[in-house]
């Protein structure tokens, strides 16, 4: 027998106290993170071995390809994000019944979505862009599988298994890879192949791991499960995909407006950013299942100390420019162009992390999702809009990604503002968080402007940022929990 139709777990769970384990965040973002780091690295190296084992014209292909397959995530029309909501912070043993029934859901959904998508493209796309269009509706089936019994495990904590799937795909991928051009030929058919092989395999991993449906508890059935979450997580996947179009919107525009030479150079730089960002979204995973179970007042309290621990881990991560200036310069010097472009990128890393990581959890976890989505769709078309109209007017693609760094950066200040009966952060918080955001920037750029070697460079860099805490004894305060918050709100 069915039960009542589904609840977000956020809400139907929301008189459990639980305290913030510092400790137990730290376990897990170094889990995942570490998961996340490997198979970043792992796609970077990827950036650099795939163009040298086929065509040009293939590469492009493939590009394509990997385009599209980034915006594959929203055919599930918010059916993971809802199953998160209502398994974050639930044990592992508590969820195990659910999960098939969301498996099924989810297969027939695609099922009768892209079945008939991929047929008209047997029949009415030609050449490679047919083989591109029925690959990505196989993709799209294997890739929100895996992301489903991701967020499952994600919602019960259980971290390891997750970062070990997402190191598989891509480590299976450049294996296989390597292997196939030793004995055949490589082209854009046999890449994708077994790049969606390398996703398979990592689906099969998290069902041995997870499973499904070896409990006994009366669960709800597949429809009624899958309306529940889809009704609770549309409106997030919707704003989901708009994010990632904000993020991506200045490669967009660039590809629309530029060459394809000087396109390779800014896809170059922005791969570059692919280390940070997959460490962003690993520590947003961590972050979202323990606030989850937190009471609305901690989560104020929470705002502020992650809002500046943000902060201090952008300035460490800057010295990350000086690493990549020396690999590009001797391993790849045909991308030199590209760390003009990469230099000024990383100026967004902040404002992205703010929003990905707190933002972003706020508004989700206090069911805010359509209003958030509305203005995340009024920003992605001001967005689009204006670096394109800076990619075609000025053809400078410095100026498209400082055109990028600013939207970012005032898409925060925006958030902070309507947020604040969420996240209790005054004006001055805020302010104080720019200021040593501004100092630091400028001390980076002085830095990295400087016309001598990234070690003499890195070593100006730190002996500026120690001199700057040194001095500024308020930076050392707004770095520390304050315990005068309750004060400060107040005020």
């Amino acid at each position: 027998m069915e039960q009542a139709p589904v609840e977000p777990f956020a809400a139907s769970q929301s008189l459990r106290r639980r305290q913030w384990k510092t400790s137990a965040v730290v376990v897990d973002i170094a889990t995942l993170g570490s998961g996340t780091l490997l198979a970043a690295v792992i796609n970077a190296g990827l950036v650099f071995v795939v163009p040298k084992l086929i065509s040009v014209e293939d590469f492009g292909y493939w590009r394509m390809f990997a385009l599209y397959a980034g915006y594959v995530g929203f055919l599930h029309f918010g059916f993971a994000d809802g199953a998160l909501l209502r398994w974050a912070g639930r044990p592992l043993t508590d969820i195990q019944d659910e999960i098939l029934p969301a498996l099924k859901y989810l297969f027939w959904q695609h099922t009768i979505v892209l079945g008939p998508l991929c047929i008209a493209s047997a029949f009415l796309v030609s050449g490679p862009s047919r083989f591109v269009a029925i690959a990505l509706g196989i993709y799209a089936l294997i890739f929100n599988l895996v992301t489903v019994l991701q967020f499952a495990l994600q919602g019960a904590k259980a971290f390891r298994p997750v970062a070990i799937s997402t190191v598989i795909a891509p480590a299976i991928f450049l294996c296989t890879v390597m292997l196939w051009h030793l004995e055949w030929v490589s082209g854009y058919r046999e890449i994708t192949a077994l790049y969606v092989c390398g996703w398979l395999i990592a689906l099969l991993f998290l069902l041995y791991w997870v499973e499904p449906g070896s409990g006994s508890r009366i669960v709800p059935g597949a429809i009624t499960l899958g309306k529940g979450c889809i009704q609770a997580g549309w409106a997030i996947v919707a704003a989901n995909t708009a994010v990632m179009m904000i993020v991506f919107a200045d490669r967009l525009a660039v590809s629309w407006a530029a060459s394809i030479h000087d396109f390779a150079q800014y896809s170059m730089a922005a791969s570059a950013m692919a280390v940070p960002i997959t460490v962003i979204q690993a520590c947003s995973k961590v972050f979202f299942s323990h606030l989850a179970g937190m009471m609305p007042s901690d989560r104020q309290r929470m705002y502020g100390i992650s809002s500046r621990m943000l902060l201090v881990a952008w300035a460490i991560l800057l010295p990350y420019y000086f690493a990549l200036d020396l690999f590009i310069h001797h391993f790849l010097p045909k991308y030199v162009p590209s760390l003009a472009y990469a230099r000024i990128l990383l100026l967004a890393i902040p404002f992205l992390a703010a929003i990905q990581i707190l933002q972003m959890s706020y508004v989700y976890l206090n069911g805010m999702q359509k209003k958030f989505l509305v203005q995340t769709v009024v920003v992605l078309a001001t967005t689009l809009g204006t670096v394109s109209l800076v990619a075609f007017g000025t053809r400078s693609m410095q100026m498209v990604a400082g055109i990028q760094v600013g939207i970012l950066g005032s898409w925060w200040v925006f958030n902070e503002w309507t947020l604040r009966p969420l996240t209790g952060r005054a004006f001055a918080h805020s302010s104080m968080w720019l200021f040593v955001y501004g100092v630091t920037a400028l001390i980076y750029w002085t830095a990295t402007g400087l016309k001598v070697g990234a070690v003499i460079a890195l070593s100006g860099y730190g002996g500026l940022m120690v001199t700057l805490l040194l001095l500024r004894r308020d930076t050392w305060l707004m770095l520390k929990p304050r315990r005068s918050y309750q004060r400060d709100q107040m005020v």
